[in-house]
């Protein structure tokens, strides 16, 4: 800001007055934050008016003296649950995020699954602290929006916070709960690094058969015992798709759907409470809108341009396998001594097409035996009908903040701060292996096991023959004779000192005598007298010791 102001305008300001002017603004634009906090319970009830059947949830912290605090706040459009309980997955990742402008706190979220395979934002929150009361909290208001009760026949997707862990152990116990490969991964490479850790790690969690799992977990248990037993520790059943429930037609181990939510809104974590949830709104409305002109424009499409592209990968693999036919649904396909058994039906013996819901490389090879289309086989949850009957659903627009109704409520006031000892970040902290795939690690070498050079007294050394170098020759026919230099040497004085050992001979023991280097300025300064030499007694001829 300081040199832009000094660009634009020609002036020098200092970093205070840049900050000062920076906070002027932001008042000016987003009003203070005592302000901005009393406008809370309007902001609620004119999402209440506007959009009937939205839940939203205000918290408040009331002291003795009857002040009161901001604490959470919740919000879910009616157009957005109507939408996911229609024809979405029962899939869902949740995830949190700290705020990074003048409101301090955490952002959490649930967010689930289009048929198209993207992100479908459901419920948001605001907190103080992100632990197991405000996420017990906030699956209690998020079970009650999307008609799930105990969770039966729900997903959930998450990373190992231990409060959340705990938290849907509590409130959503019939619930399959999966967690975050990536993140179990950047705990086990703390301990067990290398490519061979990482190769087989991957090949563990990809693995949708048991024997398949297993093998691959033996050979980390060749390898290091303990790394076999630190992964065991973290349930398998959580990350791994062997273990996976059938017909949930999701096979994702990673919460990929929540980080691409927490990137998209980064600028909107930024701002004051208001405006950030109102730019999150913005971003959910305009969506639904967006993503149902785009379902209108696939024409007669059966099924999702995604899932499209997912399945004519499939087919180019599936020429590699060999079908047998067994029944009038069952085949059995093999490639080499691997073999799977296929039923029409919806089965496969790799169990990737039941947990998945899109046909596996052994059942396209099967639908393709009977020239029969694929896409018939495909689970209805990435149907195009259903991916428009998800987004016809609207969040219907509010008006401005001078618009809002007063709600009979006292005004709460921003929360109180809570000092941390260190000072606050603006930047998440990546993981070494999002360095490493980004190729922004800093490689460094080890000093470790480095001879270093040790100085020895040249009274103490062995005795070393001098290395006789021979001298150049050169052609006489060639160089011109170069006549001395006589160069008178130093007068010095003899010194008498007394020889503390006279009985010891010195000359019986010699001595390793080291000729000193001449500095670089002493070699130039004689070249230099040379070469004047040289010119004063007019030589011209190609002498190699001349320098032009």
């Amino acid at each position: 800001m300081k040199a832009k102001v000094s660009t634009k305008f020609n002036l020098i300001v200092s970093v205070t007055q840049c900050r000062n002017a920076r906070r002027y603004a932001l008042d000016e634009i987003e009003g203070s934050l005592i302000e901005h906090y009393g406008k809370v319970w309007s902001y609620g009830e004119e999402i209440m008016r506007t959009n009937p059947g939205s839940t939203v949830k205000i918290d408040v912290n009331v002291m003795p003296d009857s002040t009161t605090y901001f604490s959470k706040m919740y919000v879910c459009f009616k157009g957005v649950k109507d939408g996911w309980i229609a024809a979405c997955r029962r899939v869902i990742g949740v995830d949190g995020c700290f705020l990074k402008g003048i409101c301090r706190g955490q952002l959490l979220a649930a967010m689930g699954r289009d048929e198209n395979n993207h992100i479908f934002p459901i419920a948001w929150a605001v907190v103080e602290v992100e632990n197991k009361e405000t996420w017990k909290w906030f699956l209690d208001l998020l079970l009650d929006d999307i008609e799930m009760g105990i969770g039966h026949g729900l997903t959930l997707i998450s990373d190992q916070h231990k409060g959340l862990i705990e938290a849907i152990k509590e409130r959503v116990p019939a619930a399959e709960h999966r967690q975050c490969a990536r993140h179990i991964y950047a705990n086990f490479k703390k301990s067990f690094k290398g490519e061979q850790y990482r190769k087989l790690f991957w090949a563990a969690t990809a693995s949708t058969t048991q024997p398949k799992f297993e093998v691959e977990m033996n050979s980390i248990k060749k390898i290091d015992p303990l790394a076999y037993e630190h992964l065991m520790e973290r349930d398998p059943k959580s990350w791994c798709r062997a273990f996976f429930e059938v017909d949930r037609a999701c096979d994702a181990y990673e919460n990929g759907i929540s980080e691409s939510f927490n990137f998209v809104i980064d600028l909107a974590r930024k701002r004051p409470l208001i405006t950030m949830l109102e730019e999150i709104r913005f971003y959910a409305m305009e969506r639904m809108y967006k993503m149902l002109q785009e379902g209108q424009s696939w024409g007669y499409l059966k099924i999702c341009p995604s899932i499209r592209l997912k399945i004519s990968k499939l087919k180019k693999q599936q020429r590699f396998w060999g079908v047998i036919p067994s029944g009038i649904q069952q085949y059995e396909v093999r490639i080499g001594n691997d073999g799977y058994a296929v039923d029409l039906n919806n089965t496969c013996g790799c169990r990737s097409w039941q947990v998945l819901g899109i046909p596996c490389v052994h059942a396209v090879a099967t639908i393709s035996y009977l020239n029969r289309n694929v896409e018939d086989y495909v689970a209805p949850w990435f149907h195009t009908a259903m991916f428009l009957t998800c987004y016809n659903h609207t969040i219907n627009p509010l008006n401005g903040s001078s618009m809002w109704p007063e709600a009979p409520y006292m005004k709460p006031l921003p929360p109180q701060k809570r000092r941390l000892p260190e000072r606050p970040t603006l930047k998440r902290k990546k993981d070494q292996s999002e360095m490493e795939s980004k190729g922004k690690t800093r490689h460094t070498i080890s000093k470790a096991g480095k001879v270093e050079p040790v100085q020895v007294d040249p009274v103490q050394a062995d005795p070393v023959d001098p290395v006789q170098v021979p001298a150049p020759q050169f052609d006489p026919v060639q160089a011109d004779p170069v006549d001395p230099v006589d160069v008178p040497a130093p007068h010095v004085e003899p010194v008498q000192v007394d020889d503390p050992h006279p009985d010891v001979d010195v000359h019986a023991q010699p001595v390793a005598t080291r000729q000193r280097i001449r500095k670089y300025s002493e070699r130039i300064t004689k070249i230099g007298l040379r070469r004047k030499v040289l010119k004063k007694e007019g030589s011209t001829g190609h002498n190699p010791m001349v320098l032009e």
